[in-house]
């Protein structure tokens, strides 16, 4: 029944981790945390006439084993403790942190301790739950067998055990509260839902728990009980005393009215106040709370005879609460008169949790507000987070509004959880929590994990220590010394003693402490190389501490860096061969490249490791050896030698291939190959002797490739490419029974991806069976292979020849970003992020998105036909695979130091292609060729956005321009040459050996019959034609089948001219050139 309840109470903050113990504390339980040095602001207003600074750290402390509840004692110091299932344990800490004591009470099974007070004989009294029986250190047995009862524990001074009580029903009972009376006895309550027994004299009120106080005397004895309840659940968490002699009673209910409570809830839960006289009889009760959901934690009686009550909400505006919820959880505080009558209420909050631990009244009136956070700087919140959660301190005037407020955390990454902050001696404050983080960082100087306490000066101490140096640098580099460095510490004010002390590091020896100046040495001795961070801490009474980071790095001197294997080379004679070698450099190395025996020519830049070397005409194995090499003493260093094996081009100007046939040399001498780079399904047919018709060359047409899908995979020099295709029927409308009309063969035609020739119907073209039809078109070749896809749509595609010439190479070209950056939003969108690596993700809330942004000028380029974006980079939060998407954005206007999610471009934007990236880092490559030949005809500058489109909550980095290497880069090819500025990292074409410029035109043979070929000069451009010119004038067009280019050989037929023999000028006409060759026909 007690569980359920528990349940119900805490059924929406489910991100608040709870043990059983914790569930029943009146101040809560929080995890253990971690914590580092305080970043303290400027003044804020107390008053309309005065300024008050916020509270310095004096000094914090991680005392070990990570404790739930304290209080401080009467000496200046604290008594804290924890409970470990089946014990109560107890630990004494002096004023400045120190561990004085520790006890333990022990019972024979599961014991909660929940409540500690300070007692007025200087004793403590310790309440908590257990179901043990008698035996060990407690004396009564359980009430009910496997249900818990109240467990009290009265200890001297020096925590001896004076005696114990136990109190229970027939349930449920546990004890969360407890307070000294005005009378010497105590005050005890929980809540219970047992009935009546020897100790409880009122049955239960509700269908699960309600409130019990118990009345006892100084030495323990129970001298009244009172059950106080609605119909539903009703769960008590605090109590204190009044100024009549009385008692205050708070907690959460889910009551309507029924039993005690007079007024209906008004939401799901609420704040639930009783006032009891001296006697035990209620006096009053008062329902507050909001809408939704209203979690009571704490009341403590103020100065003007009225209360404060504290807790967390989930309710927005409505009912008892003015203000808005902010984010999903909010402290919330309401201040009442002695009457229980609602006089404000303020609501405290980011846009994330904030859960409520501790509320105290301050000497001037105001109170300090003390829990966790979760939020980032938002609402009310105006510092960030440092860990995952973070201690937050808000103080709050008379009249409820906020003054400041502080938040303290340890490293990134750590969850810090106060579970109080408790008045100190001198005016200043006990901050009591738990973190996880084990290093020195941010608030947190000390080492270790655990419990950490934060002692805050009075917020009217302007004393302080300061070092004259933020940090300190030491760097080993193999030395067996390293040379001391001096700062000075100073006081402020006056002088005098302090302490000096270090996180975790044996390596830095601390100098004896005292103001003035202090000598710091470091002995990296025995340890491996690696970067090593210290935090110094120097405290003194009733100043603020003073911290240092010192970081010592001890290089590597002995692990020589590691070249990334290269490999050997193949290329033609007089291309240029470019890489670039990559290594890794042992920690503190600095790494230089280098060629050893390198032949003439060859060069490589010492730093990037960029090598280019124009090969020799001459063919041959060319060895060199690539080195990469330390800056130390000695030098280390790695080599690989690799093999440049340089072949002498052939002319390659023309591939022909006779598809499913033997080699043949056509009359007019041109030579088909053998059918060589088919995949696919491996079939071909023939037919012997028979007339083809529309053709010369009947040989080729008698074969052909046929299967239901092939394709060939032809390698070429990289450029633009002529392809003529040579088709003919060979068998419907040759064979018996077998029609020969169109439609019966038809097939689509792919080349490069990309279709050429679609539902093609070999008879539709050539006008029948057994004639000789030809198709020509071009495209573009980057890979080095012409890929050509034969696509069956009815019966089996069909091909008879292949004809490849080589009109242009193309030219790659590496942009460079002109710049990039990542945007956040939320809290963070006004912040530039230029000079970072990029980032990406997707997730709620918006301040931990990240959208990246790369720009590229197009300034230089006359064309593109291809582009692609090259990125690095790989998760770093979790194995998930994020699909990154490649967006193009049509909007320039931003600049890298000027970008943030205020202003980051908006307007016309397209998805152009996705990846996936994943733990290990590496290239991802996404074409990008349509959108960048759009961008180019436009502004000539390029916008690209990263951005996660899977929403996995996982961060992905990516190298910026500013990376060393693996920076972004854009590749493009184009026919036509770019300016070279455009040209950074590669500016050899993918193919260098290109046709060599002709003058003129050339034509052979010449003398010529009825046909010849025309080697067209490279000085013409778009839109040739030609015309033959008799010795009359008369001009005759010459058609030929396919398209001219500039630099490639057309073969012309004039057989249909009918020209007589004699003297012609042959006329070739483009938008560049025009010129006049003589033509001799002979027959």
């Amino acid at each position: 029944m007690h569980s359920h309840v528990l349940t119900q109470r805490f059924r929406y903050p489910e991100k608040v981790n709870r043990s059983p113990a914790a569930s029943r504390l009146s101040a809560g339980h929080c995890p253990a945390q971690l914590w580092r040095f305080l970043i303290f602001s400027l003044s804020l207003l107390l008053s309309i006439t005065s300024l008050v600074a916020q509270p310095a750290v004096e000094w914090d402390k991680i005392v070990g084993r990570g404790l739930y509840l304290a209080t401080p004692t009467s000496d200046g110091g604290l008594i804290a403790g924890v409970s470990n299932e089946s014990d109560y344990l107890i630990f004494k800490f002096n004023a400045s942190g120190v561990k004085e004591w520790e006890k333990s009470y022990v019972g024979n099974k599961s014991d909660q301790l929940s409540a500690i007070i300070q007692t007025s004989d200087g004793g403590y009294l310790l309440g908590g739950s257990s179901n043990s029986d008698a035996g060990i250190d407690k004396s009564q047995d359980s009430y009910w067998a496997e249900s818990n009862d109240f467990w009290i524990v009265k200890v001297s001074a020096n925590g001896t055990k004076q005696w114990d009580k136990t109190f229970g029903g027939t349930g449920n009972d546990v004890l969360t509260t407890m307070k000294q009376a005005t009378d010497g006895g105590y005050i005890i309550g929980g809540s219970s839902n047992s009935g009546i027994s020897d100790v409880k004299s009122e049955g239960s009120k509700g269908e699960y728990n309600d409130y019990w106080v118990i009345k006892i005397s100084s030495s323990g004895n129970r001298q009244w009980d009172r059950t106080i309840g609605g119909a539903k659940s009703d769960e008590l968490y605090s109590i204190d005393l009044t100024n009549s002699g009385g008692y205050i009673l708070g907690g959460t209910s889910y009551s309507n009215i029924s039993g005690d409570k007079t007024v209906d809830s008004k939401g799901n839960s609420d704040y639930w106040i009783v006032q009891l006289s001296a006697n035990g009889s209620k006096q009053w009760d008062r329902t507050i709370g909001g809408i939704s959901y209203d979690n009571f934690l704490s009341v403590q009686r103020t100065a003007d005879g009225g209360f404060i009550l504290g807790g967390f909400s989930q309710s927005p505006t409505g009912a008892d609460k003015s203000e808005n919820l902010i984010g999903v959880i909010d402290f919330w505080i309401v201040k009442v008169n002695s009457d229980g009558i609602k006089q404000w209420d303020r609501t405290l909050g980011g846009k994330e949790w904030e859960l409520l631990r501790s509320v105290i009244q301050t000497s001037d009136g105001g109170f300090i507000i003390a829990g966790n956070s979760e939020s980032f700087k938002s609402g009310s919140k105006t510092v960030s987070r440092k860990g995952k959660s973070d201690y937050w301190i808000v103080k709050i005037g008379p009249d409820g509004k906020k003054i400041w407020d502080q938040s303290f955390g340890a490293g990134a990454g750590s969850t810090s959880q106060l579970f109080g902050a408790f008045p100190a001696y001198d005016g200043g404050y006990w901050l009591c929590g738990n973190t996880d983080g084990y290093d020195a960082a941010n608030d947190k100087a000390d080492s270790g994990s655990g419990t950490w306490f934060v002692k805050l000066l009075a917020e009217s101490n302007t004393r302080k220590l300061s070092f004259s140096a933020t940090s300190l640098e030491f760097t080993n580099t193999g030395n067996t010394t390293t040379p001391p460095q001096t700062v000075n510490l100073t006081a402020n004010t006056g002088t005098t003693a302090v302490s000096v002390k270090k996180s975790f590091s044996a390596w830095l020896n601390l100098p004896t402490a005292s103001l003035g100046s202090l000598s710091f040495k470091v002995d990296p001795s025995g340890i491996f190389p690696g970067n090593f961070k210290t935090v110094v801490n120097a405290t003194a009474p009733g100043y603020a501490r003073a911290l240092m980071t010192v970081n010592l790095r001890v290089n590597d001197v002995t692990t020589p860096p590691t070249l990334e294997p290269i490999g050997n080379k193949e290329l033609l004679a007089g291309q240029t061969l470019s890489f670039t070698a990559t290594a890794t450099a042992a920690l503190g190395q600095t790494k230089t490249f280098s060629l050893v025996n390198a032949p003439a020519g060859a060069a490589i830049d010492s730093a990037s490791g960029f090598f280019k070397w124009i090969v020799p005409q001459d063919a041959g194995v060319y060895p060199i050896t690539v080195r990469v090499s330390s800056n130390t003493s000695p030098v280390l260093f790695d080599e690989e030698t690799i093999g440049v094996k340089v072949n002498i081009p052939i002319d390659n100007t023309a591939i022909r291939i006779n598809a499913g046939g033997s080699g043949y040399t056509t009359p007019d001498g041109r030579y088909f190959e053998a059918d060589r780079y088919y995949g696919g399904m491996d079939r071909a047919s023939s037919v012997k002797d028979v007339d083809i018709l529309n053709t010369t060359d009947d040989e080729i047409y008698r074969s052909g490739r046929c299967s239901d899908k092939f394709n060939y995979a032809i390698p070429v020099r990289n450029g633009t490419m002529k392809v003529t295709l040579h088709f003919a029927e060979i068998f419907w409308g040759v064979y018996p029974n077998r029609d020969g009309k169109p439609g019966q063969r038809v097939f689509n035609v792919n080349a490069e991806g990309v279709n050429k020739l679609a539902n093609y119907d070999i008879i539709a073209r050539a006008g029948g069976p057994l004639r000789a039809v030809k198709e020509s078109f071009e495209v573009q070749v980057i890979d080095g292979y012409l890929n050509l896809d034969f696509l069956a749509l009815r019966d089996k595609p069909r091909v008879s020849a292949i004809e490849v010439e080589f009109l242009s190479p193309l030219t790659e070209v590496t942009l460079w970003p002109v710049a990039d950056a990542y945007v956040r939003y939320g809290t963070n969108s006004g912040t530039n992020y230029g000079k970072e690596s990029l980032r990406v993700k997707a997730t709620s809330p918006a301040d931990w998105d990240y959208t990246s942004y790369i720009k590229f000028s197009l300034d230089d380029l006359v064309e593109i036909k291809s582009a692609k974006i090259r990125l690095f980079g790989g998760n770093v939060e979790s194995n998930k695979r994020v699909r990154i998407g490649v967006i193009g954005v049509d909007n320039d206007d931003w600049t890298e130091m000027g970008i943030n999610g205020n202003n980051a471009p908006t307007g016309v934007t397209a998805t152009l292609g996705s990846f996936e990236s994943e733990r290990n880092r590496k290239h991802f490559e996404v074409d990008i060729t349509e959108f960048a030949k759009a961008q180019l005809g436009k502004d000539k500058v390029l916008t690209l956005q990263l951005k996660d489109i899977s929403t996995r909550n996982n961060i992905v980095w990516f190298n910026s321009r500013e990376a060393s290497r693996d920076a972004p880069k854009l590749i493009l090819t184009a026919n036509r040459a770019v300016s070279s500025a455009s040209r950074m990292e590669s500016e050899v074409a993918l193919d260098e050996i290109s046709e060599p410029e002709t003058e003129s035109s050339v034509i052979y043979p010449n003398p010529v019959r009825s046909r010849f070929t025309l080697q067209i000069s490279n000085q013409h451009r778009e839109n040739i034609a030609l015309e033959i010119i008799n010795e009359a004038g008369r001009a005759y067009p010459v058609k030929t089948t396919d398209a001219l280019h500039a630099g490639t050989r057309a073969e012309v037929n004039i057989a249909d001219l009918a020209l007589d023999k004699g003297m012609y000028l042959l006329k070739v006409q483009s938008a560049a050139k025009s010129e006049v060759l003589k033509l001799i026909v002979t027959e």
